[in-house]
């Protein structure tokens, strides 16, 4: 058995009931001849599907065996909804595969091959079809004529929506010649029918700008209409443009003129939001069959006709009525309309009512209540861009499932022992850091992305901004709780009036909802994550350890936690980020790159952000250690005041022990009490016990002098040596010039050596 069978977006090959699908790059459409051509190689297995002589779709399969057939048939499926309806030129088959070249040139009109196997002039036995005979040239010329319709007298908005809603506009003319023309084709094609005899719509006004006239459409300024002599005249009474037998004029928009619609080829019509399986069901051509009337013959088996002054949906091949059409003002089924049920449709039970679209936009358009069309993208866009605004109503971005609850987590499909990954992403823009309290406040925007594959998306946009969700939609969602660890208030909830969610869009989408009345994508809650961000201002406690201080480098964590309620159903994922925007120079401290610690395996949920500080010890040194070192210096420097001045020496160190006790002061109480020492402290205490050795060495060498002075007296009066030998004793001791020079360098080398390993300990 061979079979080839051909729906409106694939085709299929059959072959001994093996067979195999061929998606379509574009549609066929109704009205339009396609030269369609099946090759098998059988000992490749290898099958091709050609469309106008391109090779469009191939694939490989080896049926085994044998293909045979008794009858060859055009048109007989094996089910009522299988069967061809249309026109046919030729069905050809041949015992060999045919050649691209050979298929191109058929195609082309080039030439006119006749199968070897099955040939169209073999002879076949007609059932239910009628056949006429074209020549080759005939069939081939391109039909490059117009379709008119007309309609009797209607208003403005009306003649608008009409050829606006049919996907066409209303019509100017350029020449007399068009003008002669457009008025024979009407005497033409209704002879019989009581036509207007004077004045058509055109798309032209003045309404904005007198004298300016510009398409109703699209507002471009319109130079090139043929207008009647001495016309344009009515000034600003008369803003609307109208087509008569000698050219345009200007008239009172207010009239009521006849409508005509041309179309360069048949329009193809879309019933959106019927539930309909096949494509073939979806898709409609309109026919004027009379005067001012329309109807819409589908693909298939349905039609949309009006019959006793109502529009009725209809099954011809059934014989059974599916919709009829509610009454509105200006009454005709292009648009968005209400309809009642005869049948079921969707969910909806006879009887009810059910909004349908019949449209002539394509897919990547969207339809505005009164028909017309505009880009997809433009939908919900947050401006108009609809003329009756319809493209902003029902901008709902999120669909919940009944069995949606807000409180339970959503789980990763196919495994429900797993964790949910979360995203966290981490925008820091200002830090403060607060070293006696050891906190640190930050300033940041916490933003956290998910997927929760129990939602569905409509319409999302790739400008993220325009998929942000409103507050009452947001507060419906679940969202994780965030703890913060190390802060007085833990738990923290991004849902909040003054959050910010958006849904992201990452993939295609998963399919067109066939039962909205309009072109709604759904797009996956599995591939599409929810985004939700808030700013907090928290102040988290830190674990500095002083010991280097000044010359320290800290660090200071955000502990952040996810869970679920009170519990964590959820884990960390890897493309956590975290980012500081802030000045890095700070009072205190520069900071450093940031880097994420992980909980790890037993804690999948928790991350710390760590926040480098490296201490800016350029205030110490200026406040703390030039000034010590300065006092330490003239402390020092006293040893070499002369040594009868020893008042002046002793007050000099004195004084410099006073400020460096005040400054010790001053410097602990600016930083946290610990129990170690820091290395300020110890510097600061060395700089003390100098000053307090430099002061020993004052007393000792003024000692020293005194004694010396007592000597001399014992040498000048020899009769009161015995006495006086009683209360001091002589010995060779350090003479004064030696212990002050003992005093200098002892105290010199203990500076400097102190320095040295002061230095090295800190930085190397």
């Amino acid at each position: 058995m061979l079979r080839g069978e051909v729906w409106v977006d694939k085709v299929r090959v059959a072959i001994s009931h093996t067979w195999h699908f061929m998606p379509l790059k574009t549609q066929l459409w109704a009205f339009r001849w396609y030269h369609l051509c099946f090759t098998h190689d059988h000992t490749t297995g290898k099958t091709e599907t050609f469309i106008n002589g391109e090779m469009v779709q191939f694939s490989y399969y080896n049926i085994g065996r044998p293909a045979f057939g008794d009858y060859a048939a055009i048109g007989n499926g094996q089910t009522a909804d299988e069967s061809y309806s249309g026109d046919l030129t030729q069905v050809n088959a041949w015992d060999k595969v045919l050649s691209d070249d050979e298929i191109h040139r058929m195609a082309t009109c080039q030439t006119d091959l006749q199968g070897n196997y099955i040939s169209w002039e073999a002879g076949w036995r007609l059932s239910n079809a009628t056949t006429y005979e074209m020549s080759l040239p005939e069939f081939c010329q391109k039909d490059t004529s117009r379709l008119y319709f007309w309609f009797p007298r209607v208003g403005e908005d009306t003649a608008l929506y009409i050829c606006e809603a049919l996907g066409t506009h209303l019509p100017t003319v350029k020449t007399p010649d068009e003008v002669n023309f457009l008025y024979n084709i009407l005497d033409t094609t209704w002879p019989d029918s009581e036509k207007c005899p004077l004045y058509y719509w055109s798309d032209l006004n003045d309404k904005k700008q007198e004298n300016v006239w510009v398409r109703s459409y699209d507002n471009h300024i319109d130079n090139e209409s043929y207008w009647s002599p001495d016309e344009p005249n009515g000034y600003r009474y008369e803003n609307c443009a109208f087509i008569r037998q000698n050219g345009m004029i200007d008239d009172d928009c207010a009239w009521e003129r006849c409508a005509m619609c041309i179309f360069t080829e048949p329009q193809r019509f879309s019933m959106r939001g019927a539930c309909e399986r096949e494509l073939r069901n979806v898709y409609f051509v309109a026919y004027q069959e009379a005067f001012g009337h329309l109807v819409f013959k589908g693909y298939g088996s349905y039609q949309i006709r009006k019959e006793n002054g109502i529009w009725y949906y209809v099954d011809t091949v059934a014989g059974h009525t599916i919709a009829s059409m509610e009454p509105y003002e200006i009454d005709y089924p292009m648009g968005r309309r209400w309809w009642k049920l005869e049948k079921e449709i969707c969910d909806n039970k006879p009887g009810e009512r059910k909004r349908l679209l019949l449209t002539p936009c394509m897919d990547n358009q969207y339809t505005c209540d009164d028909g017309t069309c505009i880009a997809l993208h433009y939908r919900c866009d947050l401006k108009y861009d609809c003329r009756d605004q319809s493209d902003e109503l029902e901008c709902d971005l999120i669909s919940f499932p009944a069995d949606y609850h807000k409180h339970l987590p959503p789980r990763v499909p196919k495994d429900d022992h797993s964790n949910v990954p979360v995203v966290i992403k981490v925008l820091i823009k200002s830090i403060d850091i607060f070293t006696v309290a050891m906190t640190m406040q930050l300033s940041y925007e916490l933003e956290m992305d998910w997927f929760d594959s129990r939602l569905e998306y409509f319409n999302l946009k790739t400008n993220e901004s325009l998929n942000a969700l409103p507050v009452q939609t947001m507060m419906s969602l679940w969202s994780p709780i965030v703890r913060l660890l190390n802060t007085d208030t833990i738990d923290k909830t991004l849902l909040a009036e003054d959050a910010a969610a958006t849904v992201r869009m990452l993939s295609t989408p998963l399919r067109r909802d066939d039962g909205a009345a309009g072109e709604v994508d759904v797009y996956s809650g599995e591939e599409n994550p929810v985004s939700v961000s808030r700013k907090y201002s928290t102040v988290f406690t830190c674990n500095f350890d002083l010991t280097l201080y000044p010359f320290d480098d800290q660090h200071c964590d955000m502990h952040l936690q996810i869970v679920s309620g009170q519990v964590s159903f959820l884990e960390i994922h890897p493309n956590t980020t975290a980012a500081y925007i802030g000045s890095t120079i700070l009072n205190e401290y520069e900071i450093g790159e940031l880097r994420l610690v992980y909980g790890g395996p037993k804690l999948p949920s928790v991350v710390r952000v760590r926040i480098p500080l490296i201490r800016l010890y350029g205030h110490a040194i200026l406040n703390i250690y030039i000034p010590s070192l300065i006092l330490l210096i003239i402390s020092y420097f006293t040893l070499f005041f002369r040594k009868s001045f020893f008042d002046v020496r002793v007050m000099a160190a004195l004084t410099a022990l006073l400020v460096l006790a005040t400054l010790f002061a001053q410097a602990s109480a600016s930083l946290p009490k610990t129990s170690y020492f820091k290395m300020v402290d110890i510097w600061l205490l060395f700089c003390v016990m100098m000053t307090f050795v430099v002061i020993i060495f004052h007393i000792l060498i003024d000692n020293r002098l005194t004694e010396d002075a007592k000597v001399q007296v014992l040498s000048k009066f020899p009769e009161e040596v015995p006495i006086m030998q009683k209360l001091f004793t002589w010995s060779p001791k350090m003479t004064v010039e030696r212990l002050e020079v003992v005093a200098k360098v002892t105290l010199l080398v203990l500076i400097v050596a102190f320095i040295i390993i002061y230095i090295s300990f800190i930085f190397i």
